[in-house]
């Protein structure tokens, strides 16, 4: 019935030209396709909050030609690449998903699978954690491990789609796109620009409002605009996030041993700083060391505001406990339909709104979901949410 089911992953933070040109070249490559989008909820995988909340980017998503979008919940979303891949093709293999299609510097599928292959190799790990004991950061480590192979942003990532596709032993094919005109960190080129890149944009406070909107006009599809320049001014910033953090590094200074990415004797640093009267970026740059990058210890910080411990990651690194829909097209729902009458729709676990969680999830699975909210309230106390309905369906 449905040809082709293509998976992405996403974090739209913000939706820009780039992204479109991801959608639109699916849609060359696959006739009679369906578009299932993991996307991250409410924080990203840098560490840092969302710029617009997940329903206001679940609305630009569907306006773009994505079909369903799954919630990446912030026990995937806020972790290394290892953890956010596994997370995320979990996912998109719970809804059957018959490719998945990833942007890459390199374009070369054939390349990146025997990368993937070594770094699932005894020799690789040992030569991996060597160089970590050494004092190098994971992306560093990773790179020396493999006879330092530079590699991109993106095909770091995608290395990890890979391997978590062999983990799994899911049946869903990888195939790549060419990552257009820009880099993950490069400046605007022909209309298209990274993400990093709007967001400095837009974060910048030395510049008017007339001016950043008018910068980044031409760099994302007119639908994003329009929700930018809407929720322009209620930005989410980590530094919203400061007096919470304080608070709960200071309240939970005897458990942070606990919390996930958290290196033996990171937390005394952490109680340290919490407690003197520094500025937010006085207080990073004091507690930031050589062994751990800025994304790292950002997802370290929403790692204690969430307390988010190793014992969570553990439950949910191999298992997905649910599927959380965001919102579908006619297209996606006609999809979701026909999932309903397999033989094993019910081990899907899947989603469709907040109501009879009991009839679906056990009570572990009740308790991460209610984790994954916890951690939606918190982003709602510093940013404007928007209640625009849940799962949000677009009319065809």
């Amino acid at each position: 019935m449905f040809k082709n089911v293509i998976g992405l992953i996403v974090e739209y933070n913000p939706f820009h030209n780039g992204h479109l040109h991801h959608i639109k070249e699916i849609d060359r490559l696959f006739e009679d396709n369906i578009k299932i989008a993991v996307m991250s909820g409410d924080y990203v995988q840098r560490g840092e909050p969302s710029l617009i909340n997940k329903f206001e980017k679940t609305k630009i998503a569907l306006s773009q030609g994505i079909d369903i979008v799954i919630e990446l919940p912030a026990f995937y979303s806020t972790q290394s690449a290892e953890i956010f891949a596994k997370g995320s093709v979990n996912l998109l293999n719970k809804l059957s998903c018959s490719h998945i299609v990833f942007g890459s510097e390199s374009n070369d599928l054939d390349k990146l699978k025997r990368i993937a292959i070594i770094s699932l190799t005894k020799e690789f790990e040992l030569s991996l954690k060597e160089f970590l004991a050494e004092g190098f950061s994971y992306p560093t480590a990773f790179s020396k491990a493999l006879f330092d192979e530079k590699l991109g942003s993106n095909d770091i990532l995608a290395l990890e789609y890979l391997r978590a596709i062999r983990d799994i032993d899911s049946k869903i094919e990888a195939y790549c796109i060419k990552r257009e005109k820009t880099g993950y960190y490069d400046d605007e080129k022909d209309n298209f620009a990274s993400a990093t890149y709007i967001r400095k944009v837009l974060l910048d406070s030395n510049e008017k409002k007339e001016n950043k909107l008018n910068k980044i006009k031409n760099l994302v599809p007119e639908f994003s605009y329009e929700v930018l320049e809407e929720n322009f001014g209620v930005f989410s910033y980590l530094s919203d996030f400061y007096d919470l953090i304080k608070y709960n590094i200071i309240k939970n200074y005897l458990e942070l041993k606990n919390i996930q990415d958290l290196e033996v004797g990171l937390e005394n640093r952490l109680y340290n700083y919490a407690i003197k009267d520094l500025s937010f970026e006085d207080f990073f740059y004091e507690v930031l060391t050589k062994r751990i990058t800025i994304s790292r210890l950002q997802r370290i910080l929403l790692h204690s505001l969430f307390n988010l411990t190793e014992n969570i990651t553990e439950k949910v690194k191999n298992k997905v406990p649910f599927v959380k829909i965001l919102g579908f097209s006619a297209r996606g729902q006609e999809y979701l339909n026909y999932l309903k009458k397999a033989e094993n729709y019910n081990e899907r676990k899947i989603l469709t709104s907040n109501r009879n969680l009991k009839e679906i999830l056990n009570e572990e699975e009740i308790e991460l979901f209610k984790f994954n909210e916890l951690c939606s309230q918190i982003y709602r106390i510093k940013s404007s949410y928007i209640n625009i309905g849940y799962p949000i369906i677009k009319k065809d």
